[in-house]
């Protein structure tokens, strides 16, 4: 008797461990939406899949929950969803090959910027310093504004 006792309990405990998992594997709305925050649709511009009110991206809400359910974490459903619809529900280029340009391209447009913009204000500063050399770099200066004056002053006589 003992030994039908027991032999039945190691049975229900075995059924009711196999249902506890079961159970427990069935995500919740927010375990669906983590990973629906990081795809986008792929019939709206813009929009994520987590915000998105068409039946298609229901429906793949809901694959989304079914892979949850059958163990498979983030990385593997985002690139199902890759393979499925492209690159486009990821929201952003792959960063590969011809693609990497687009990663690229803003950082060193940035970095050029930058250069050019040292390059101003450096030109700049030495502007505002060249003037201040000395008296013996003002001397041909003045000399020059001199002649200068002196020949605008021959030119008006000539038409007074």
């Amino acid at each position: 008797m003992a030994r039908r006792v027991t032999s039945l309990l190691a049975l229900v405990l075995l059924f009711g461990m196999l249902a506890l998992p079961a159970q427990a594997q069935t995500p919740d709305p927010n375990q669906v939406d983590a990973v629906a925050k990081d795809l986008w649709c792929p019939l709206c511009n813009g929009v994520r899949l987590d915000n998105c009110d068409l039946q298609a991206c229901v429906q793949m809400r809901e694959v989304i929950s079914q892979k949850l359910a059958a163990g498979e974490d983030k990385s593997q459903i985002k690139a199902y969803f890759v393979q499925q619809y492209g690159d486009v529900v990821l929201g952003a280029p792959a960063n590969e090959g011809f693609n990497r340009l687009v990663w690229i391209l803003p950082y060193l447009l940035a970095i050029l910027a930058l250069a050019w913009l040292a390059f101003i204000v450096r030109s700049w500063l030495h502007r505002s310093t060249a003037p201040q050399t000395g008296a013996a770099g003002s001397a041909p200066a003045a000399a020059a504004k001199d002649e200068y004056e002196q020949r605008v002053d021959e030119e008006l006589e000539q038409y007074q």
